[in-house]
């Protein structure tokens, strides 16, 4: 029992290890996905725009509960754009998530975002000619505040996104 006990220990260290080390995806390379998986951005928005209640979906659960069918199907589109798990709230805002760091308090999330502009967060717009080159979201991860998010519009109402606490 001993030596399953350490094997676990060592594997969830492992485990936490690798996707505290991850680095995040460029602003660039998420945006770079979203318009070589459009469509399949455009199918997962309309089929939960489609629900008349809030719906939180990851890889292992969903939130509220729905058909086991339903589940795989949003799974397979999460799955397609390399997302890890996706946040529906009435009134057709999502959030998709395809990277995190950190546990608690020190955690920081890179996402995908549909919605109206959100005045809560600052938006990095594109520089005017002659201007130093556009930030990436990720040059604001060093420089912690207590709460922060930081979007970069792709287009329409589809954004890139950073939160992070500390």
């Amino acid at each position: 029992m001993t030596f399953v006990r350490v094997a676990a220990v060592i594997l969830a260290a492992l485990t936490l290890a690798a996707c505290t080390n991850e680095m995040p995806p460029t602003d660039k390379e998420l945006i770079e996905r979203f318009e070589a998986k459009r469509a399949t951005f455009e199918t997962l928005r309309k089929k939960l725009c489609d629900l008349k209640y809030d719906q939180t979906i990851t890889r292992e659960w969903a939130q509220p509960q729905m058909a086991t069918k339903d589940e795989k199907a949003f799974r397979a589109l999460l799955d397609e754009i390399g997302a890890r798990s996706v946040k529906y709230v009435r009134g057709c805002q999502l959030w998709i998530e395809v990277w995190s760091s950190g546990p608690g308090r020190e955690t920081a999330r890179k996402k995908y975002r549909y919605g109206p502009p959100m005045y809560r967060i600052i938006e990095i717009k594109k520089p005017d000619p002659g201007e130093p080159p556009e930030k990436d979201t990720n040059d604001y991860l060093d420089r912690r505040v207590s709460i922060a998010s930081y979007e970069k519009n792709i287009e329409g109402d589809w954004w890139v996104e950073l939160d992070h606490w500390q």
